[in-house]
């Protein structure tokens, strides 16, 4: 229960405060606790955000997992649709699961290959499920995978530095921009699904 109490704590804070303003202090007065105590649930700050981190992948997880397109293509279409909406909608849980330095965040490419992050194994496969039906070309599925995530994220990535002059300019450029990244690897018009 106390663990809770500090994880949506930091939340708060974190939502409040963003990474810059998320100390150990700041958490352990809104969990109302204090900062020793708060040491027995987790060890460290680094701790704390390898939690948060893991608490914003598990919304993600659960976002792509409710996706249920059938067509690969259509399901990449809707995954890279709720990735804005998550980005814009929950912007702090977006930012704890693919911005926060958080020592035990995956790493390109080796724990992505191995499979370790739900989402990307899901992406992998409608990928190589898309190359079977003849949709994309045969350039390896982690190339196309890390490719439109490096996009994805790094257009979130200036809409946060406030590089576009409004959202709907942006969410115009993320859906243009995403698009022409998966039709760049098709072998075939790839419309809407």
């Amino acid at each position: 229960m106390t663990r809770h109490r500090i994880l949506a704590a930091a939340r708060a804070v974190l939502d409040r405060d963003g990474v810059p303003g998320l100390t150990v202090r700041k958490v352990a007065a809104r969990a109302k606790l204090s900062p020793m105590a708060m040491y027995r649930h987790f060890a460290d700050k680094s701790a704390l955000l390898d939690a948060l981190m893991d608490d914003g992948l598990t919304a993600w997880d659960e976002i792509a997992s409710s996706i249920t397109a059938r067509h690969p293509i259509a399901w990449l279409q809707e995954l890279t649709e709720a990735f804005l909406d998550f980005a814009l909608t929950k912007p702090h849980r977006f930012d704890a699961a693919f911005f926060l330095p958080a020592p035990n965040a995956r790493r390109f490419p080796d724990d992505f290959a191995a499979g370790r992050s739900p989402v990307m194994a899901m992406v992998i496969l409608r990928i190589d499920q898309a190359k079977s039906d003849g949709w994309l070309g045969n350039k390896p599925a982690l190339e196309v995978a890390l490719s439109l995530a490096a996009l994805a994220q790094g257009l979130v990535s200036m809409h946060r530095g406030n590089r576009f002059s409004s959202e709907e300019q942006f969410k115009t450029i993320f859906r243009t921009a995403l698009r022409h990244c998966l039709e760049s690897y098709s072998v075939k018009p790839l419309g809407r699904k």
